[in-house]
């Protein structure tokens, strides 16, 4: 394992904060990377990135995680700058103000999410007293309230060495951990604060809330109170949420969503540290709420009467062990839980009797959970809809619940393998890399497609015809499909982009036959039902009119309408609502045959399989497939404009103004992409000159991005940030005397060495998952590149100087 994880938890979340200064957890996990008496403010991200790390944070109800993955190389610097972060900390006034600033429009970002205002008042209203009703991020007033002497309190009293857990997973050896986490944490003093236990009264009948907010689709909510993530039925719920919700065979996709009745549907056990919640979601047509709150009351009540099949039960117990298994491929999944139950319970070992309890669940012990569980006195209700008369009123579903559950009596409850290539007769390329350490395998098929290939008439088919890959063959329907995959606790998925569509699975080894012979059946055979078309497409028409409230797609969407005139990468990547809808099932059938071929088709398979056996299976399944190229024809020419080009969409329902400042960019093959790639790394992260000069100094926002976009065609390089209406100007000027500023002189050399640094580490963080290593074969033979150049990226970054950079700034960034 050539990567570390590097773990501080802290034992304080927004549960412990003061009366009045509600966020000061979370504004204390901005501030730890603020400076400390030994690095100056950036100095810690720099410092990070430089080593080629990524350092983060977040906050939770329960706790605070401090988080650096970096190579194993830097290990010691890493766990260095943790150290410091957390324990030394100056709190510096004027740093303090500045960031202030950034959480509060964080607050106002958040007020134009809906998935996030509607969970907000979920929380709110399911916990009437225990402090997991409050927002983690605090409000404007609670959060402008803080002074930098209520931080040096906070600190004082909660980050001492009795509330805090060091994790360390990846390449190191335990004694060196062991002898530097001496050295720098040796000195730490216990903190003084003792956390309030809050306990949350018995609910005494219904509850209800409602939002009304202009959003697409409408969402509502159930919640019903449960223990902690100790409680002996916490395994029961989680399989009982696998039931209803986990897999597309599950009882929600195929009752409800396939019914047409909801967009999405999902349950989940919520455990914490203190007793959390069961819940239950959907998203749906406005209309719709009423028949999709009826459709989860009936899946409930089925739990309550009937006992649910052993073929159910079991494949719930292997999709909850897999999910567990697939979590801990990258070495932060593997330190999150490890952290978890090392603060929450004190117990790394806790897993050992949850999976024992798990295995001993019986269909009985669902249905006695269910009958416990769920009644009209035990339950929270709530809408987001556009308008309150389309919800259903608390005595619609008082009568609802009452009518239709049967509970109990209340009184009664309680690296470096080898890669192996090699092109099959009829055109296929495989590419194989074998990794024994999990038990799993990762396959990747691509062919050319996607966006590229689209016209204004069709524009968003590859996005339509990737999610119905799976939703019905020449040999199964889609619902036997998803049992087949749900069995053998494997995904199997179409996934389609700017330049490509193809298949992805994953799939444990001892299924390998199986899992292969599905992608076959999926390439050679889907058939595209009409009523499925008819189905996602009216899904997709909903989430497109859904992302006008994800304001950054929203505005990137604009900005290449903007940028390119003729070229289909104008088009989004899901289409327009007239185009998705003039699609039918000849269509997509008649191009998945034309594009679906095996000249030029690359097959990359990752993980426990040796290269015998997948080569085996690929002559086997794919050997007989045949069919003349795909020849989309000549594609538009983009003439390059000059001058300033720019467009405005005038939102008033929102709080911000989101602005994307580009210009065109290179290719997928150009050799000034890695240049681009350094430039945009000295610009970007919280350690570049973007984040430092425009969130950092002048307060502007809470996040600044900069990206390259290469495609097989020129693609971009992109600005963005979202800001007061009022500070446009100052977020526009601040873009360009950036770009001037590269354009004018070469980047420091600490600069340049910490940009090559953090790409070279991200991209070896990025490697840690099998289909990230599949990937990492796949696209650059599918885009005909050289691939011994393609796997040299560390030792192509590294050459890049500063002389390039800023010719690569001139040439442009004009």
């Amino acid at each position: 394992q050539k990567v570390v994880e590097l773990q501080v938890w802290v034992g304080v979340g927004s549960r412990d904060e003061p009366e009045g200064k509600e966020g000061i957890a979370h504004l204390f996990e901005h501030m730890l990377f603020k400076g400390t008496k030994r690095r100056g403010v950036g100095e810690i991200a720099r410092t990070v990135e430089s080593a080629g790390g990524e350092i983060n944070a977040y906050t939770s109800m329960d706790h605070t995680v401090y988080h650096i993955t970096i190579a194993k190389d830097f290990f010691e610097t890493g766990l260095d700058v943790l150290a410091d972060a957390v324990l030394n900390s100056t709190f510096d006034r004027g740093e303090l103000k500045r960031e202030k600033l950034v959480v509060v429009e964080e607050i106002h970002r958040g007020k134009d999410n809906p998935s996030r205002v509607f969970s907000r008042e979920m929380f709110k209203a399911s916990f009437a007293v225990h402090p997991y009703g409050r927002t983690v991020i605090g409000t404007p007033e609670s959060v402008g309230s803080v002074s930098r002497s209520d931080m040096v309190r906070f600190h004082s009293a909660w980050y001492g060495s009795g509330n805090m857990k060091l994790v360390v997973v990846g390449g190191v050896e335990a004694q060196q951990v062991f002898a530097l986490a001496e050295t720098l944490f040796g000195e730490a003093v216990p903190g003084t604060g003792v956390r309030e236990e809050v306990e949350e009264p018995p609910r005494s009948g219904l509850r209800t809330f409602g939002v009304t907010m202009d959003t697409e689709p409408a969402r509502l909510a159930i919640t019903f109170p449960i223990g902690n993530l100790t409680d002996p039925e916490t395994p029961v719920l989680d399989l009982m949420s696998t039931i209803l919700s986990t897999g597309r065979s599950s009882r929600f996709p195929v009752h409800l969503r396939d019914e047409g009745i909801v967009h999405s549907a999902w349950s989940y056990a919520y455990t914490p540290r203190d007793p959390g919640l069961f819940v239950l979601g959907a998203a749906c047509a406005q209309d719709r709420v009423g028949d999709a709150l009826t459709g989860i009351v009936r899946e409930l009540a089925r739990l309550q009467t009937e006992l649910v099949s052993d073929e159910e039960l079991d494949r719930a117990r292997d999709q909850v062990v897999t999910d567990k298994l697939f979590s801990k491929e990258a070495v932060e999944g593997q330190a999150r839980e490890i952290g978890y139950m090392a603060l929450t319970l004190d117990d790394v070992r806790f897993n050992d009797r949850y999976y024992s309890r798990l295995q001993s669940v019986e269909a009985g012990d669902i249905r006695s959970a269910a009958r416990r569980l769920f009644s009209s006195d035990n339950a929270v209700v709530g809408f987001m809809t556009k308008d309150a008369a389309t919800r259903p009123d608390e005595g619609e579903i008082n009568r609802l619940l009452a009518e239709t559950l049967k509970p109990l009596d209340a009184r009664v409850a309680t690296d470096g393998a080898p890669i192996y290539r090699s092109t099959l007769p009829n055109g296929i390329t495989l590419m194989v890399r074998e990794d024994h350490t999990l038990p799993i395998v990762a396959l990747r098929t691509g062919v050319l497609g996607g966006n590229r290939y689209e016209t204004e008439e069709n524009q968003g088919i590859f996005n339509l015809m990737a999610h119905l890959l799976t939703r019905g063959t020449e040999q199964h329907s889609g619902q036997e499909m998803a049992r087949m995959l749900d069995e053998m606790s494997a995904s199997l998925g179409g996934f389609s982009g700017r330049n490509s569509l193809g298949v992805t699975a994953r799939f444990l080894a001892r299924d390998a036959e199986k899992g292969f012979s599905l992608v076959n059946e999926v390439l050679t055979g889907a058939v595209f039902p009409e009523s499925e078309v008819e189905l996602f497409r009216e899904r997709i028409i909903g989430a497109i009119r859904a992302q006008k409230d994800n304001m950054t797609s929203f505005s990137l969407d604009l900005f290449r309408r903007t940028l390119f005139r003729e070229h289909p990468y104008r088009f989004p990547v899901m289409g327009t609502e007239e185009s998705v809808a003039a699609l039918t099932a000849q269509d997509l059938r008649a191009l998945y045959r034309a594009v679906v071929q095996p000249e030029g088709m690359v097959i990359s398979v990752s993980g426990d399989i040796t290269v015998a056996q997948a080569y085996r299976l690929v002559v086997e399944k794919f050997g007989d497939m045949d069919g003349a190229p795909y020849d989309p024809g000549p594609l538009p020419v983009e003439v390059p404009t000059s001058g300033v080009v720019s467009d405005r969409v005038k939102r008033d329902d929102k709080a911000q103004t989101h602005i994307v400042l580009g210009y065109p960019g290179p290719t997928l093959s150009d050799d000034d992409l890695d240049t681009l790639q350094v430039l945009n790394a000295v610009l970007a992260g919280q350690g570049g000159r973007l984040f430092t000069r425009l969130r950092d100094e002048q307060s502007l926002a809470y996040s600044v991005f900069s990206f390259v976009a290469p495609g097989l065609d020129p693609g971009y390089v992109a600005f963005g940030i979202g800001i007061s209406p009022q500070r446009e100007e100052e977020a526009m000027d601040g873009f360009l005397e950036q770009i001037r500023l590269l354009r004018d002189e070469p980047v420091t050399e600490e600069e340049l060495a910490r940009a090559r640094k953090y790409l070279v580490g991200s991209h070896m963080i990025g490697l840690q998952t099998l289909l990230s290593r599949a990937d990492e074969l796949l696209f650059p033979v599918l885009y005909g590149q050289d691939l011994e150049r393609a796997l040299a990226y560390g030792n192509r970054i590294r050459s890049v100087t500063a002389e390039q950079v800023q010719a690569a700034a001139l040439k442009y960034l004009d």
